[in-house]
């Protein structure tokens, strides 16, 4: 069995590598979600995935809520990660900036929803990148 965490190795924190995805700016929109994406080769002992959250201080005024949704999102992300590592080809990895772009806290169901949503859309994303059919989300 997969461990479910969410370690520190797996969490996009590091300025440059921010800076670089978003000058890349390819993105797609799985609602509540905007997913902006950059492609890398993957460094010794680095996660396939690295994922941030961002919640717009403009719609959500305090932090008690913007906190909330980072946690939705982060846990709805953590139970379907190894998805996403089993569609990335070995010795890729793959940066993620998740936006939040509903003005309301939507149910953990429906961020599930979204997150799996993600995955599908990375899957294609994959694919055509790729060139080869990358296996189907189990």
């Amino acid at each position: 069995m997969r461990a479910h965490t969410f370690s520190k190795s797996e969490r996009l924190h590091l300025k440059h590598r921010i800076d670089a995805l978003l000058r890349g700016r390819e993105s797609f929109v799985s609602y509540p979600l905007r997913v902006i994406y950059r492609f890398s080769a993957l460094q010794e002992g680095e996660s396939p995935a690295r994922v941030a959250v961002s919640v717009s201080k403009k719609r959500f005024k305090r932090a008690v809520d913007r906190n909330r949704v980072k946690r939705l999102t982060r846990e709805a992300y953590r139970l379907h990660k190894h998805l996403l590592h089993d569609l990335l080809p070995p010795g890729q990895g793959v940066d993620v900036l998740l936006v939040y772009l509903e003005e309301t806290i939507v149910d953990f169901v429906k961020m599930q929803k979204a997150i799996q949503g993600v995955i599908k859309k990375m899957q294609t994303v994959v694919e055509k990148n790729s060139g080869v059919a990358a296996p189907s989300p189990r």
